[in-house]
Formats: structure tokens, C-alpha cells, sequence
């Protein structure tokens, strides 16, 4: 399986978004638009705090969920500042990745894509335990999220494998096992995959593809049989 193969099968998502809200609310459909959705805009009589999003995929009624979880994913703030700490969640945007899982998104941003794997490090982080497999394309971008990973190392029975260019040489790590990338399959990846310890409840994988023009191209799954050819793919890639 390759990156590519991945991507095309989601290819013909059928999803559509309706955001009810103010008329500030529109802009939220102009940058669903932009990610290639459908989506739509209804007039809500109450003000900006009330406003929500109903999902619904292939005719059928998904999810509904509040505009600001919708908003924190499109309009996440640029990359920062080291994320140190544990793991946390907001159950909207729970919510939120659970009823888009499977959709195709054109244009991802990095900060969108860290913002959907610390979701999914959350996940991890709660179950404790099983195999996290990540790539940030080259191992310096771990750099940032140091922290971050140091604490689901050490708070949790996780065997996390961390793969890049080899363009830093990492500390280290208790719990984390770093692989320098001797093959281009993943130099232009993003990719978190979590097997949960063979808890199918529990799977979860983001992949995304950076494109020419330089935003991602990905999608994320809870499906565990995608889940598990995600996993092997990136072992083979290292073998």
C-alpha cells in the first residue's frame, strides 16, 4: 500500500456540512468549500454562541456538532511554541473527527494536521498502551513536540516509534525509538497510526500527503483494517 492508493480511495467521500449561524458564520463554508465539501449556509436568529453544523454522509444524518469545534479545526493558529504536557480533548471536536473520519480533505495545513495527532496522542494516551507509529516527515520537526512526547512515554506503557529524515540527531528517549528514513515512501508524509493494542474500538490513523503547491492532501480512520495495512506499510517502509 502506498500513500497514494490510501488516499484515492476516499477519493469519492460523500459529505455535506449545513452551518446554521449568523451571517458572520458564511466564512466557515467559504474554507469548507476550499477543502472540497459541500457545504451550505442557513440563517440561525440567535447570535454566534448558538451557532452548530449538521453532518450528513451519503444522504444520511451524521452528526451534529458546535460551530466552534468546526472553527478550531479550519482556523487553528500557525505551529508555536513547544506543546509539552499531557494530552487533552474537547468532546466537540471529538465529535467533529469522528463524523469527517473517512473524508478527504484537499488543503491541510501542518497546524491542522498536529491539531488532528494530538487528538489521536490523546487517544493513546488514555488507553496506555499498544504501538504509536509517527512520521513528521523529518525527525527535527519532533523537535517541537518533545514534550509532549516525553510525557506520553513515561506516563504510559506506549512503544512509540518515531520515523524523518535523518536531518537531527535525537536524545534518548525512554519508550521512544527513532528511525531515520532511508527511503522517500514517507519523506513527504504525515502520518500517525495507533493500533491500540489490538483493540479495534480504539484504532485510529491520519495520513496526509503534502502536495506541490505545499498544503496536505490526507484523511484520517478509525477503520481498523485500514488501521492495520497503515501499521505494516510503515514497518516495511523501514525494513
Amino acid at each position: 500500500m502506498t500513500v497514494r492508493t490510501l488516499l484515492r480511495r476516499f477519493e469519492g467521500s460523500d459529505v455535506a456540512i449545513t452551518v446554521y449561524g449568523p451571517p458572520a458564520t458564511k466564512t466557515v463554508v467559504e474554507r469548507l468549500t476550499a477543502q472540497r465539501i459541500d457545504a451550505t449556509w442557513r440563517k440561525l436568529p440567535t447570535g454566534h454562541q448558538n451557532a452548530f453544523v449538521v453532518i450528513h454522509r451519503d444522504g444520511v444524518f451524521a452528526e451534529t456538532v458546535p460551530l466552534t469545534a468546526v472553527e478550531a479545526f479550519l482556523c487553528k493558529p500557525e505551529i508555536g511554541s513547544d506543546d509539552s504536557g499531557t494530552p487533552d480533548s474537547d468532546p466537540g471536536r471529538q465529535l467533529l473527527r469522528s463524523a469527517l473520519a473517512n473524508t478527504l480533505f484537499s488543503s491541510l495545513t501542518p497546524a491542522q494536521l498536529l491539531a488532528t495527532s494530538h487528538e489521536f496522542e490523546d487517544r493513546a494516551y488514555r488507553v496506555g498502551e499498544g504501538t504509536l507509529r509517527v512520521s513528521f516527515q523529518s525527525l527535527s520537526i519532533f523537535r517541537s513536540q518533545r514534550g509532549r512526547y516525553e510525557t506520553l512515554a513515561s506516563d504510559t506503557d506506549l512503544d512509540i516509534h518515531v520515523y524523518g529524515q535523518a536531518d537531527w540527531e535525537p536524545p534518548t528517549i525512554p519508550g521512544i525509538s527513532f528511525h531515520p528514513l532511508t527511503d522517500t515512501a514517507l519523506e513527504q508524509v504525515w502520518l500517525l497510526a495507533f493500533d491500540a493494542a489490538g483493540d479495534d474500538q480504539n484504532k485510529c490513523a491520519l495520513v496526509a500527503e503534502e502536495t506541490e503547491d505545499g498544503p496536505f492532501r490526507g484523511v484520517w480512520t478509525y477503520n481498523p483494517r485500514l488501521v492495520d495495512e497503515i501499521m505494516t506499510a510503515v514497518v516495511a517502509v523501514d525494513e
